[in-house]
């Protein structure tokens, strides 16, 4: 009698997840200023790994391609402009999170 019990399905059978990015630092609207460094930190989920990484500003461009990274903002451009994680994963799925910070 079947019991229902062959080959159930892991946790890797069936669609994936979709991709998300979040940028967990800094936070929207936060006011950077002097050379102390700021992290600068994002979390991606679902999608098939491994992810690569852009993070980007509307000012300076390319900031670095790592999941995070730190910078003082003494080296960033002063203004207030939109910072960019940009994500793919092995797939080429692509997904995006962006902030808004002022470097003083």
């Amino acid at each position: 009698m079947d019991q229902g019990n062959e080959d159930e399905g892991g946790p890797s059978d069936g669609p994936l997840s979709p991709l998300s990015v979040v940028i967990t630092s800094p936070a929207t609207g936060s006011i950077l200023s002097g050379d102390d460094r700021v992290s600068f930190h994002g979390e991606v989920r679902g999608g098939e790994p491994p992810y690569t990484y852009q993070w980007s500003s509307s000012l300076d461009g390319t900031l670095s391609e790592e999941r995070s990274f730190s910078k003082p903002p003494s080296e960033m451009s002063k203004g207030r402009y939109v910072v960019t994680l940009t994500a793919a994963d092995a797939a080429g799925t692509m997904s995006e999170a962006s902030v808004t910070v002022t470097v003083l």
